[in-house]
């Protein structure tokens, strides 16, 4: 391992954190903020936060300044992960800052660096949970750090594309880095214009929220709540700036704006680009994109007549408004909400669970195992079925129209891929069962029954970057009343979703810090 290349790197990440957390810092001031005077607390947090941030990116790129020799993958996987961890831990200084007053006990203290730490991993890795309970009370979270919150959506889904289109020339290393965000066979990824891609998707990116910004403004939000929603829903997080999310709004143009921008951002970027430069053929062509658009407008078909059946919807038009953005935002893993659907009928609920394992497209900011991975799945599984009354028979995996290389390498790696998730989800389900005491379930008027659907509600929740869960961690609540060790383990769960779990995994393997760079 060449650690003093991984320092460089590192501390240009982390520069670029400290950078990012002054754009909030207009926010503490009274012409931009509510009230009447500056918002000291937040100034303090935001400014020390970024002072701290800038000295710790600093002293690891002054210990990287010698660094020489090429960036090789297990470098380049080691950036991804530890990238991550970084924009956990410094992510949340802010929050820490902003709250901790010096009066609590230790374990006070711990609880709220705890919570801060979920409130940080949740807003980077887009998932949208929370654990405040008042989003709204600016002496919880006063305006300039609400905004540093949905800041962290723009940072998380706009950084590592940021950290690609920098070490993108390095050949195989950027090749590594960008496979970390996509699977299946992207043609536009690796290839000798990987650089110049990079920066097209991030100035795709950029220009969704402006567009998005403007829009929202047009149609009534100000330009606090227009940047904010626009950060949460481009970079598919969900964290709003009010308890009731969109809902709050109670404007059924913003309602389709978000949840049709919501749809786009999880559309692979190298189609969107071509759909850019008027190359239709590509979108036509492309098998995932089909699939993606299929399951979500059929869901939201099918949980409309559910609705509509069970007498959770008045008429077609309030059917259409709730099943059409909220069967997005939970596909998407956005998270926003602008109905309770907890309080839906089972299968709708049903629907949505199952809804969040599958996700949006490759190459997107959406979580989750992407669409193009269940694309896999059920062609392996045809051919496999197919194969059992004609051993002999020798088949051609198809995607977007063309034959695939190496499909028996690709179908191992989805299949490895939904093993890892079922391996990590039962050992999260298990341990927050353990770590949860049942007495406050019982407390609370629950039963062990629920206590094991809740529980597996948020797992799937926070591995798939949705947020907000069914049961006790539905739309209108939050995973405030889980225990510090719960609490961890969501936000584990969190950043292992957001990266697809192996490049946390692997800077924890001892052999990838003692074998020499290959």
């Amino acid at each position: 391992m060449n650690l003093p290349l991984l320092s460089k790197y590192l501390g240009v990440v982390t520069l670029l954190l400290a950078a990012a957390m002054l754009f909030a810092l207009p926010w503490a001031f009274p012409w931009l903020g509510h009230g009447q005077q500056f918002d000291t607390r937040g100034l303090f947090a935001l400014l020390s936060s970024s002072v701290i941030a800038a000295i710790l990116g600093g002293g690891m790129l002054y210990a990287g300044r010698h660094a020489h020799g090429q960036l090789y993958r297990r470098e380049a996987i080691a950036i991804v992960g530890i990238s991550w961890l970084i924009f956990t831990i410094v992510g949340a200084l802010p929050f820490i800052l902003g709250h901790v007053k010096g009066t609590e006990s230790r374990e006070q203290i711990i609880r709220l660096v705890v919570d801060d730490l979920f409130e940080s991993a949740s807003g980077f890795t887009g998932a949208g949970a929370t654990i405040l309970n008042d989003i709204e009370d600016e002496t919880m979270l006063p305006k300039c750090l609400l905004f540093w919150r949905s800041e962290t959506h723009f940072v998380g889904g706009l950084g590592i594309m940021v950290l690609f289109v920098a070490l993108l020339g390095q050949g195989s290393a950027g090749k590594a880095l960008l496979m970390t965000e996509s699977v299946g066979p992207q043609g536009e990824v690796g290839t000798s214009r990987s650089q110049h891609s990079a920066w097209i998707f991030a100035g795709i990116y950029v220009g969704l929220n402006v567009i998005l910004t403007g829009l929202l403004m047009i149609e009534g939000m100000n330009l606090f709540d227009a940047l904010c929603h626009s950060f949460g829903t481009i970079a598919t997080g969900g964290l709003s700036t009010y308890n009731s999310s969109v809902a709050h709004f109670q404007n059924i143009t913003i309602e389709m704006t978000i949840g049709t921008f919501m749809m786009i951002a999880c559309v692979n970027f190298s189609l969107l680009y071509a759909a850019i430069l008027g190359q239709w053929t590509r979108l036509w062509v492309n098998t995932e994109l089909w699939c993606y658009l299929a399951i979500l407008f059929g869901v939201i078909f099918a949980v409309m007549l559910a609705g509509l059946w069970h007498h959770d919807f008045p008429d077609f038009m309030t059917a259409f408004r709730f099943s059409y953005f909220n069967v997005i935002s939970v596909q998407t893993n956005t998270g926003f909400g602008t109905a309770d659907f907890d309080k839906w009928n089972e299968f709708s609920r049903g629907m949505l669970f199952v809804l969040m394992f599958v996700g949006g497209c490759a190459g997107s900011t959406s979580c989750s195992l992407k669409v193009i991975r269940h694309v896999v799945l059920w062609k392996s599984l045809y051919t496999y079925i197919l194969k059992t009354f004609r051993p002999r028979l020798i088949t051609t995996m198809r995607l977007n129209g063309k034959a695939v290389d190496d499909a028996d390498e690709l179908t191992n790696e989805v299949f490895i891929y939904f093993g890892m998730i079922g391996c990590v989800f039962i050992i999260a389900w298990l341990s927050l069962l353990a770590l949860e005491p049942d007495a406050a379930w019982l407390e609370a008027g629950h039963t062990p029954p629920v206590k094991m659907l809740d529980c597996a509600t948020g797992v799937a929740a926070c591995i798939n970057g949705v947020g907000p869960g069914l049961g006790a961690l539905g739309p209108s609540k939050n995973f405030a009343s889980f225990s510090i060790g719960s609490k961890l383990v969501f936000t584990a769960l969190m950043l292992l979703g957001r990266i697809e779990i192996f490049p946390l995994l692997v800077i924890f393997t001892p052999g990838l810090w003692r074998r020499p760079t290959t």
